[in-house]
């Protein structure tokens, strides 16, 4: 039987892979730094990680905590709700949208 209380687990990665959102925006990252021209040596050295830290954040492989994504999102021109535009989750079809700023 599942509840509400089920929804919330934490997901178990080796069990279960991933979580999709923990992959979209390692697919962001990775997009975003190709486009400002930054190896993942040269993210990694700004951030005091290893390049194979970055990697896994790219892979989904590890988590990016919000203080990284922060400073992510600083180094590479973006706010960090960047990372997370576009992601429509499977059970909604509501896709994350840009805010547009207030003039």
């Amino acid at each position: 039987m599942s509840g509400p209380a089920d929804k919330l687990r934490r997901r178990i990665v080796k069990d279960a892979g991933p979580d999709p959102i923990d992959v979209f925006v390692g697919k962001r990252v990775r997009e975003r730094r190709l486009k400002v021209g930054l190896s993942q040596t040269a993210v990694a050295a700004r951030l005091g990680v290893s390049f194979q830290a970055v990697q896994k954040y790219e892979s989904a492989g590890n988590r990016i905590s919000a203080s990284t994504l922060f400073r992510l999102g600083q180094m590479l021109g973006v706010a960090p709700g960047y990372f997370f535009e576009g992601y429509v989750d499977p059970s909604s079809e509501a896709a994350i949208q840009p805010r547009k700023a207030k003039r």
